[in-house]
């Protein structure tokens, strides 16, 4: 019994001591910063994420790139909410745009296509996709994707010529550094100038030469080894590469003072390590940061040479990359670690064939199923395409949305076959993966960053909607401030909208959303409304993310595999295009026979009256602030008088004798009416005073008459040279999306032309109900060969899916 009384009592005051710890653990100062702070980020500054899936990665000249991007919030994979405007740009090797997008993002999803010009050279290029906010942050954030596109009349550019740079190695100690006396688990990468890993072999050695140990490379060109260093050593590894080629490279120094960690990661739990030596006790902080959130934190009371060993549940840790940091109680940054937690919770998505082989020009019916890790049906917004296998360019471990998002967009640098790690079938996923973040760094908000209060400086905005800015300057280009600015958009609003300028000059109109290319005009005068010395100017504010320096060779290799007869350019007919209900253009309704040579007023409208007392062309007024017309006719005309009536209405009095005779085109109209006429709109108006010319009108004449008359030609905004305080910009609004044709092939249907597509079906938009199905059907094409179907998307909840599915066609 006394024995069980101290146990109780040795319990008691175990816990006691835990608690005190935990509790002054709890108000640590730099604790509550790295809570406040992982707060302000995920909350203020929202990164995003980007990811494109597009219909396959091996095009040719004059091909079609079909594609559909995913806006996420980087920390938690829900729609993102801080942009509502994507970019994607089809770029070549040197960072020149090729073609660039601009895609109205809705529910954080946008599609779109790409036409690949007919004379663009052969070579690898690159599909990026951002966001303006990205500009903010690391550009590594930027999606960036290889594809391959060749030309049948061009030779390749493919500038992968054999290089002679020396490959590159390094170590990377567990945790960041090497403290003498510990048991300590190193890391290395090894890879050729290409970016992709090399397999290699070596040993360790000491200062005399004596050798510690062997290692040899694993996956990828990684690998690691463990050994017990010595602070007062210096080790030395000998590397042999590919080619008979052997280098010696230097291992870190190893300290005699520090703290060490080592993790081992399990399914259940994460066992962590923690080595303590230095001259007095001391107390460090472990935290485990994830989704840019603190999910664990505990403080450690260690004597001067002192260890301890924590097991932590995975269940504390979302899906992910968890970051585990040992530092110093005072911030300063001892160890990291990154861990990747699977909970395998993420959907589970299937694809069904009506049949395993299909005929050519066969309808082919499938099914597509989406549940989550219990088998309960989950709705999901997914994208699909059906390729030719070989052209596709799918490969076992390539990158898809769940690869991309839970890890290669979260970690630095190049990842070889990234899919790799996602694959069930490698039993060794988890150990290679593990090896990979010990190689790779964060590429987030660092620890570093979050104690220092060392937030990035915010340049550009985020945009949601279309924004048009500029400058008013003089001629010497110095800023005037507190000008006043008036921009007419030509659409179906007939908007008018006026600006302060700031101190700079500057000003800013946003919240529009239209097609393709619109003419604005912009008129700008100073303080005083002058408009001699004022010079309108817009601000290019684009932001054009840089390829990363290395760009490892995947694609450009995969070439020699194709023989050209495969290439040979798609007809026309059948490059699955056909244009967005409702957004026809002329251009693209015309038969290809009918030129269109020019335009003409072709009548002129019916008058009563011959001879007008003045005559006003376009061209002399000013746009109106107000939208109504009459409010620019003040002071054009003696006699005529313009008095407000109220907001954005105005009356026009010609002599005192009441209200005039307004026409439209000849035809009589309210004086009301003219609130709702497009200035621009106007070819002229003619104002009749005299009796000679107002008595054909008899009394309705009496006041006097203000005749208008609209433009007959093209709707282009046409002003004559007044200076450079007003200008016409022509801008670019959201690119048109198209819809994919496939053909329909039946008993009575007759197509003579070959069907060579690759792309045989592109589906943006499959979204599977409540109950987890959706259905597609399609009609296989002309050529016997695999094709790959591919499907991938994203759930309300940020869970991801891919599925694939091969298709025989004989």
């Amino acid at each position: 019994m006394l024995l069980l009384k101290k146990l109780k009592i040795s319990f008691i005051g175990l816990f006691m001591v835990l608690f005190i710890a935990g509790l002054s653990f709890s108000n640590l100062p730099v604790l509550e910063k790295v809570k406040t702070n992982l707060s302000v980020w995920k909350t203020n500054y929202a990164p995003e994420k980007v990811y494109l899936h597009h219909d396959r990665n091996f095009y040719r000249a004059g091909d079609v790139i079909w594609l559909k991007g995913y806006l996420v919030q980087a920390s938690n994979r829900l729609p993102g909410n801080k942009s509502k405007i994507m970019y994607v740009a089809l770029v070549d090797q040197q960072n020149q745009v090729v073609s660039k997008l601009m895609l109205d993002v809705a529910e954080g999803k946008a599609n779109g296509d790409i036409s690949i010009p007919e004379d663009l050279d052969e070579g690898r290029y690159f599909l990026r996709g951002y966001t303006n906010w990205m500009g903010n942050f690391d550009e590594q954030s930027v999606f960036s994707k290889e594809i391959y596109i060749w030309n049948w009349d061009s030779v390749a550019k493919r500038q992968q010529s054999e290089n002679i740079a020396t490959p590159d190695f390094q170590f990377f100690p567990e945790g960041g550094s090497l403290l003498g006396e510990i048991p300590s688990k190193v890391a290395f990468k090894a890879t050729g100038p290409d970016g992709q890993g090399l397999k290699v072999s070596g040993e360790i050695r000491d200062s005399s030469g004596k050798k510690i140990t062997d290692f040899q490379s694993r996956h990828q060109g990684m690998g690691t080894f463990e050994f017990i260093p010595s602070a007062t050593e210096q080790y030395t590894a000998t590397i042999d590469f590919p080619g008979g080629f052997s280098r010696e490279v230097s291992l870190p120094e190893v300290a005699t003072f520090g703290a060490h960690m080592s993790l081992l990661y399990g399914e259940t739990q994460i066992k962590v390590n923690v080595f303590h030596r230095e001259k007095d006790d001391g107390r460090l902080l472990l935290t485990g940061i994830a989704q840019d959130e603190l999910h664990y934190s505990t403080t450690l009371d260690l004597p001067a040479s002192g260890d301890t060993s924590l097991v932590i549940p995975t269940s504390e840790f979302p899906t992910g990359i968890t970051r585990f940091t040992l530092a110093k109680a005072s911030g300063e940054p001892l160890n990291e670690r990154l861990v990747f937690v699977d909970h395998e919770d993420q959907i589970r998505l299937s694809l069904q064939a009506n049949q395993e082989e299909h005929g050519r020009r066969e309808l082919v019916e499938l099914e597509i199923t989406s549940k989550d890790p219990a088998g309960n049906p989950v709705a999901a917004d997914l994208s699909l395409a059906v390729a030719e296998d070989q052209l596709a360019g799918n490969y076992t471990d390539q990158l898809d949305i769940a690869s991309y998002l839970l890890l290669a967009s979260e970690v630095k640098g190049h990842i070889a076959s990234p899919g790799y790690y996602f694959n069930p079938e490698n039993a060794d996923r988890y150990e290679v993966l593990d090896l990979l973040l010990m190689t790779q760094g964060w590429r987030g908000f660092t620890w570093q960053q979050i104690v220092s209060d060392d937030f990035p400086e915010i340049t550009i905005s985020p945009e949601m909607a279309i924004k048009v800015d500029g400058y008013l300057r003089k001629d010497n280009g110095d800023p005037i401030a507190n000008g006043d600015v008036v921009l007419f958009i030509k659409d179906k609003y007939e908007t008018f909208i006026s600006a302060e300028t700031g101190a700079e000059g500057q000003f800013g109109f946003e919240g529009f959303y239209f097609r393709d290319s619109i003419d604005i005009l912009i008129q700008g005068t100073d303080a005083r409304g002058r408009t001699s010395d004022v010079n309108v100017s817009l601000a290019d504010q684009s932001y054009q993310p840089s390829l990363p320096d290395t760009l490892p060779f995947y694609l450009s290799r995969k070439v020699a595999e194709f023989g050209r007869e495969q290439l040979y350019p798609s007809q026309a007919l059948f490059q699955g295009v056909a244009a967005e209900p409702g957004s026809l253009e002329l251009g693209e309704v015309l038969l290809e026979e009918v030129v269109v040579e020019g335009s003409a007023e072709i009548s002129r409208p019916m008058t009563l009256h011959r001879n007008a007392d003045a005559v006003i062309e376009p061209s002399q007024l000013p746009p109106a602030p107000s939208g109504n017309i009459l409010e620019v006719l003040q002071g054009r005309v003696a006699g005529l008088q313009v008095v407000p009536g109220g907001p954005n209405q105005f009356r026009a009095v010609i002599r005192g004798q009441g209200s005039p005779l307004y026409l439209l085109d000849g035809i009589p109209v309210d004086e009301s009416m003219l609130q709702s006429i497009n200035q621009f709109d106007i070819s002229r108006i003619e104002i009749l005073k005299s009796p000679a010319n107002i008595g054909i009108y008899g009394g309705r004449g009496a006041g006097g008459v203000i005749a208008l008359y609209t433009r007959r030609g093209p709707d282009e905004i046409d002003i004559e040279e007044t200076g450079d305080h007003i200008k016409v910009f022509r801008i670019g609004g959201f690119s048109k999306s198209r819809q994919f044709y496939s053909p329909k092939y039946g008993e009575n249907q007759v197509f003579d032309q070959p069907d060579r597509r690759s792309t045989i079906y592109w589906n943006p938009s499959v979204k599977t109900d409540e109950n987890g199905k959706a259905s597609v059907s399609f009609y296989t094409a002309d050529r016997s060969s695999l094709y790959r179907v591919t499907a991938e998307g994203i759930a309300d909840n940020g869970k991801l899916a891919h599925s694939t599915l091969g298709l025989e066609v004989y």
